[in-house]
């Protein structure tokens, strides 16, 4: 049940994985989780890409009206669900999301990782570790319009998000249902931990300023299941002056049954760049794989670990997640 992990989708009201069947009246689904995110992009005409001693806030000018991109560093996320069966056709769900932004830990990890694999590393390996420096650079003005530096050691109330899924068809192997999802209590985010700017005009988008529709179909079999989804976000003031309006989203995962206490999970969610059309492939798709085990160890309560990896490449992508669940059901 992982959502997208960019973290400038944060901003607005994202879609979030679920099965399509319903939870019966009158039951609870808790969930608890934390994901542990690493990022090193940058786009073509970053200083650093050039010289690894540049300063990570200057870009070279472009003949350009969109946006370039510089991120190192990590992310905490947490996340705690509930969500209540209604009726047979209407379940309740809130989630509440905090998170702290910090220098990174895991880039000699991940280096020696790519070097294990041969994979390239970027430019990673020549500039100095354990940073944490994200700035969003508007091409047009010359000017970095959101800037993350400092550090948290404490977690920051990220989102809190209601939403609603009705059941539009459900058989005892396979449903279909339609969501309706939305942010509120989302201001600091949307405002103060951007470093750039203390424009006062954003506290207006406060709450309930952007929300998401999907539609989600789930299939079952003797050992495994099928899940897919369909699904749009209307961000509109949430993100960049000039970021899409609409996000959209695809999904597609299963879980396979393997053993009486496992499953071997895998995901594939891909979704549109927060980034305005650009000569550069900032505005292309984002495509996020994650995979990992799941471990039943009492009948209504599962633990589960993996990891989560950008598909596609570019500077809208993030580079690897780490993340673990326990989900309960009363």
């Amino acid at each position: 049940m992982l959502g997208p992990q960019y973290p400038l989708l944060f901003l607005s009201t994202t879609f979030e994985p679920d099965t399509a069947f319903m939870l019966d009246e009158g039951k609870w689904f808790v969930s608890s989780s934390y994901t542990l995110l690493n990022t090193y992009v940058f786009s073509t005409n970053s200083a650093k890409a050039k010289d690894s001693s540049a300063s990570a806030s200057t870009f070279k000018s472009i003949d350009s009206d969109g946006y370039s991109v510089y991120m190192d560093g990590e992310l905490d996320r947490r996340f705690l669900k509930l969500h209540y069966g209604f009726s047979e056709d209407i379940e309740f769900q809130f989630t509440y999301r905090d998170f702290r932004f910090f220098p990174g830990t895991l880039d000699s990890s991940i280096e020696s990782f790519h070097e294990t694999l041969n994979i390239d590393n970027q430019g990673r390996d020549n500039t100095d570790q354990d940073l944490l420096e994200i700035y969003i650079h508007d091409n047009e003005t010359g000017e970095n319009v959101f800037i993350i530096t400092e550090s948290s050691s404490s977690f920051i109330q990220e989102s809190m998000t209601l939403g609603m899924k009705v059941s539009m068809r459900e058989t005892a192997t396979e449903a279909i249902s339609f969501s309706l999802s939305t942010n509120f209590a989302d201001y600091h985010i949307e405002r103060d931990i951007n470093e750039a700017t203390s424009d006062s005009d954003l506290a207006e988008h406060k709450n309930f300023n952007d929300y998401n529709l999907t539609l989600r179909y789930s299939s079952l079999f003797d050992s495994y299941s099928i899940h897919a989804a369909f699904s749009l976000s209307f961000v509109e003031e949430s993100l960049l002056a000039k970021s899409p309006e609409i996000i959209y989203y695809f999904f597609l995962g299963g879980n396979w049954h393997f053993s009486e206490n496992w499953d071997y999970i895998l995901q594939v969610l891909e979704y549109s760049s927060p980034f305005p059309k650009d000569k550069s492939t900032i505005h292309e798709d984002i495509r996020e794989i994650s995979t990992g085990l799941r471990w039943y160890f009492f009948d209504n309560a599962v633990m589960e670990i993996g990891l989560t990896e950008n598909q596609s490449q570019g500077p809208q992508n993030i580079d690897i997640a780490f993340f673990s669940n326990l989900m309960i059901y009363l």
